[in-house]
C-alpha cells in the first residue's frame, strides 16, 4: 500500500515538473507567436499588453493544474477566491478603474510607444503602457508612473502624432529697420536651411509695433512660423535663432528672439 502511495506522489510530482517545465516556454512561444502576428497589425504598445495579459492567464492555469495536482479542492478555492476577489475588487475599485481605462487607451490608440505627450503637468516620452499605469519618461530623463484612469480621465496632448510640427518664434528689429529687408533675411536663413521644410510654406509676417515691457525703445515684432520633421523639434529652434544671429548680426541690427512654443 504504502508503495502504491509513493507512486501516485512519485507520478504527480513528475506531472508537476512537466507542467513547469513544458508549459511554461510552451506559453512563451505560444505568447511570441501570437506577438509576431498583432505586430504586424497593430501597435506596439497593444501588443505589449495583450502579451501580458496572455502570460499571466496562462501562468494562472499553470498554477491551477499545480494546485489540482497537489491535491487541493479546485471547486472550493474557486469559491473561496469567488468571494477573496469580492472583497478585494470591492477594496480596490481604483485599480479596476486603471485596468479599465487601460483597456480604453489600447483601442482608443491616443499614442504609441516612442511618442512625446503631454498630460497634465508631466511631458515626456511613452516607454510603456502597463495594466495599471503608464510609464514616461520626460524630457530630463525622469521616469513618471501617470495612472491609466487619470491620463484617460485628463486632456491629453500628442507632441509627436503627426509627422510634420510648426515652431512659432516672435522676432523683434528696432523701429527704422527696413520691414521688407528684414522679411528678405529671414526667408534667407529658412530657404538656405534644409532642416526647415518649404511644404507647408513658411511665414514671416508683421505682428505688431510696440515696446518690450522691460524697455522704453520702440520696436517691429514680426512672427515667425516653420515646419519641421517631428524628430527635430526640440533641436531646431536653436538652430534657427543662431542662424537668425548670424545674419543680422551681418547687418549690425540688434533683434530680440522669442521662442513661442518651447513644448
Amino acid at each position: 500500500m504504502d508503495s502504491v502511495v509513493l507512486m501516485m506522489y512519485a507520478a504527480s510530482l513528475v506531472r508537476i515538473a512537466l507542467l513547469v517545465v513544458i508549459g511554461v516556454p510552451v506559453l512563451s512561444w505560444c505568447r511570441t507567436r501570437l506577438l509576431n502576428v498583432c505586430f504586424q497589425r497593430f501597435s506596439h504598445h497593444s501588443c505589449v499588453l495583450l502579451g501580458r495579459v496572455i502570460f499571466y492567464s496562462g501562468v494562472i492555469l499553470i498554477v491551477v493544474a499545480i494546485l489540482h495536482e497537489l491535491g487541493f479542492n479546485i471547486t472550493a478555492l474557486l469559491g473561496v477566491a469567488g468571494v477573496f476577489g469580492f472583497a478585494v475588487g470591492f477594496a480596490s475599485q481604483t485599480s479596476i478603474s486603471n485596468i479599465i481605462s487601460g483597456f480604453f487607451l489600447v483601442l482608443e490608440r491616443p499614442f504609441s510607444m516612442g511618442d512625446i505627450i503631454k498630460s497634465g503637468d508631466v511631458i515626456g516620452v511613452v516607454e510603456s503602457i502597463n495594466l495599471l499605469s503608464l510609464n514616461v519618461r520626460t524630457l530630463d530623463n525622469k521616469l513618471v508612473r501617470l495612472p491609466n484612469e487619470t491620463v484617460l480621465k485628463n486632456s491629453l496632448v500628442n507632441v509627436t502624432y503627426y509627422p510634420t510640427k510648426r515652431i512659432d518664434f516672435v522676432l523683434s528689429v528696432p523701429y527704422t529697420s527696413d520691414t521688407q529687408q528684414v522679411i528678405t533675411q529671414v526667408f534667407d536663413v529658412v530657404k538656405n536651411n534644409k532642416l526647415f521644410l518649404q511644404e507647408p510654406v513658411p511665414t514671416v509676417t508683421m505682428q505688431k509695433i510696440a515696446q518690450h515691457d522691460y524697455d522704453t525703445e520702440t520696436r517691429n515684432f514680426f512672427t515667425i512660423r516653420v515646419w519641421v520633421a517631428k524628430e527635430y523639434f526640440s533641436s531646431a529652434p536653436g538652430i534657427l535663432m543662431q542662424q537668425l544671429k548670424d545674419q543680422f548680426d551681418k547687418t549690425d541690427c540688434m533683434i530680440t528672439i522669442a521662442h513661442a512654443n518651447p513644448n
